[in-house]
């Protein structure tokens, strides 16, 4: 048994949480696991590389790991905690999905510069834009699912305007993107 949950929490979520959990939480809560697991590992592997990133971009090594990381530690715990059905849990994957939509509409902007700056393979710019327009909409997708009907009722968070909170973690972000934006140039 794990310190991190009682035995009355574990079988209550065995009896009533797994039971009602929409599909698309499931796999919503998969997926960001995998990618918050996934963005941790491959910060370790490529280390040097990262800080040699980041010093041709101009940011701290400090900075720019632990924002990484900060990010592969939101979508792993976003990803658990939706599993169990956490309200926290809705908010965090709504911050991560809107914060991922808007630094990739930020790439979209940047696509002409940021190549010939890190060097390494260079792509047509309109498979850039291919590749982060997808990105774009995968996420936009994830949080429009975020908002039906059914899953905010899963985690509790019915009294909340979901359009509202959406709209305002998209400003939000784009605001944190802009303020990256403006310390890199």
């Amino acid at each position: 048994m794990s310190d991190l949950y009682t035995k009355k929490e574990v079988e209550e979520y065995v009896t009533n949480v797994a039971l009602e959990r929409p599909l698309g939480v499931s796999i919503a809560a998969i997926l960001l696991i995998f990618n918050g697991a996934l963005l941790l590992v491959t910060q370790l592997l490529t280390l040097n590389a990262l800080n040699e990133a980041s010093t041709l971009v101009g940011v701290c090594r400090g900075m720019f790991q632990g924002f990484i990381a900060l990010l592969g530690l939101a979508g792993t715990t976003a990803g658990v905690g939706m599993l169990f059905g956490k309200k926290w849990a809705w908010w965090l994957a709504v911050f991560y999905f809107t914060y991922e939509t808007m630094r990739y509409a930020c790439a979209i902007l940047f696509i002409p510069n940021v190549p010939p700056v890190l060097g390494g393979v260079q792509l047509s710019p309109a498979l850039y834009y291919i590749k982060y327009g997808m990105r774009i909409i995968w996420n936009l997708s994830f949080t429009l699912f975020m908002c039906r009907s059914k899953v905010p009722a899963f985690f509790q968070t019915n009294e909340v305007n979901k359009w509202r909170a959406c709209i305002a973690l998209l400003l939000i972000n784009g605001v944190l993107v802009a303020i990256g934006w403006g310390l890199l140039n």
